[in-house]
């Protein structure tokens, strides 16, 4: 059934939106955590690094503090690691005459490359220590320029090629383990999810088991309730008791055809259609017509605009259920003395859009998205006066889905419309 493909569809795309928010928030915080980890331990080290003139010490146990919130300072765990760190110092004079330049712990850059990074870096003007990071064909330096006490700036550039190439290695294999997650998530959530929509499934054929065999058994006491009743008319002639009875034969009779029809709708989808081409306009005119005599019986006023030769590929029972369904809600709840507004048009290239609508002053402040909900009806007294169930347009909605439309209910200047677009 296509409404239980439709709701496997969705909790599937909600599980999927869930997922991929979980993963994105856990390894967005992971790879953050990551990033910001690195960029402190190669800060730690520019400021070593400073600290000292431009000279990486070598090994100084006993220097670091450790607590299960963080990690110790490694850059001075190894006697090896200060041979290890690759990077190149130099001191800018305040008349931009390089001083010192310091290239005994780099091979990457010349002496003439060298300077002119140191006095480009050396430009800035701040009173405080700068960082940044720059590449240079594909190895990635971070760099840091300081005021000296004596004078001039020192400027240390450091590799952090394999730093940076660790973040950005984990960043993608992280990527690919949330790719890898969804799609096992989502593989193994298809094939469960037939048992999670099970119950449901199973809950709605027992109901329309039900309405279908309970409004088949219905008929024939209601059949011969209404036998009966004309039996005595003809016997003792019309009487109120009689047409009390025939008036809620009639009531039951078209309550119990329309769960059936709802029913056997909800059991149909777009394939088991059987398209023809529709003269669309005949057919809303034969619907709007039907109605005339209720119209004018009730005191109320009818307008109508059909443009001719609109033609669609359809199935005509239903189109003419949707537009009888608008017609009969319409000559319903329209305002005594009103006017009711019917209207047939061309919509996009070779579609139309059918419109019916109605004075209708008690709408102001209703919640029109229940509308369509099944025996939902906006006269929460449920007069009986005003015939029906809250079937009808939920019958139209489901025809209209069918059809492969769009229904809606818009309530404008103390005017209520609802319309298909196909």
């Amino acid at each position: 059934m296509d409404i239980i493909h439709r709701l496997r569809r969705k909790f599937l795309l909600l599980a999927f939106i869930a997922v991929v928010i979980i993963l994105t928030g856990a390894l967005g915080l992971i790879n953050a955590i990551t990033f910001m980890k690195m960029r402190s331990e190669v800060d730690t080290l520019l400021d070593v690094i400073v600290q000292n003139d431009g000279i990486l010490p070598g090994r100084q146990l006993g220097t670091s503090t450790q607590s299960w919130l963080s990690d110790p300072e490694w850059y001075n765990d190894t006697p090896e690691f200060a041979h290890q760190t690759r990077y190149f110092s130099g001191i800018v004079a305040d008349s931009g005459k390089l001083q010192r330049l310091n290239l005994s712990n780099i091979s990457a850059f010349t002496e003439l490359q060298a300077l002119e990074i140191a006095n480009k870096l050396a430009e800035t003007d701040s009173s405080q220590p700068v960082r940044g990071m720059f590449k240079n064909k594909r190895a990635s330096y971070a760099y840091e320029v300081a005021n000296r006490d004596s004078g001039g700036k020192l400027v240390v550039v450091m590799d952090c090629t394999r730093d940076v190439g660790a973040v950005e290695a984990f960043s993608r294999y992280s990527l690919r383990f949330g790719l890898v997650c969804v799609i096992l998530y989502l593989l193994v959530l298809g094939f469960l999810s037939n048992y999670a929509v099970r119950p449901f499934v199973e809950n709605m054929e027992n109901q329309k088991r039900f309405i279908t065999n309970a409004g088949h058994e219905l008929k024939t006491p209601v059949a011969i309730i209404s036998a009966n009743a004309e039996a005595l008319e003809l016997i003792s002639g019309k009487s109120q008791w009689t047409d009390n009875i025939l008036i809620q034969v009639k009531r039951v009779t078209r309550l119990i055809n329309e769960l059936i029809m709802l029913a056997r709708m909800g059991e149909k989808d777009q394939r088991q259609l059987k398209l023809e081409p529709v003269d669309v306009s005949q057919c809303f005119t034969d619907a709007v017509h039907s109605f005339a005599p209720v119209v004018e019986k009730d005191q109320k006023h009818l307008e109508s605009r059909i443009l001719e030769n609109i033609e669609a590929e359809s199935d005509p029972r239903y189109l003419y259920e949707i537009f009888t369904i608008f017609m009969d809600n319409a000559a319903k709840y329209c305002d005594e003395g009103g006017t009711i507004r019917a209207v047939l048009e061309p919509h996009g290239k070779k579609g139309f859009r059918a419109l019916v609508s109605n004075d209708y002053k008690n709408g102001e402040g209703q919640d029109y998205t229940h509308f369509f909900e099944r025996f939902y009806r906006g006269d929460e007294s449920h007069n009986s006066q005003k015939a029906g169930y809250g079937i009808g347009l939920s019958m139209a909605q489901e025809a209209t889905r069918l059809l492969g439309g769009r229904i809606q209910v818009e309530y404008r200047n103390r005017v209520i419309t609802f319309g298909v677009e196909f």
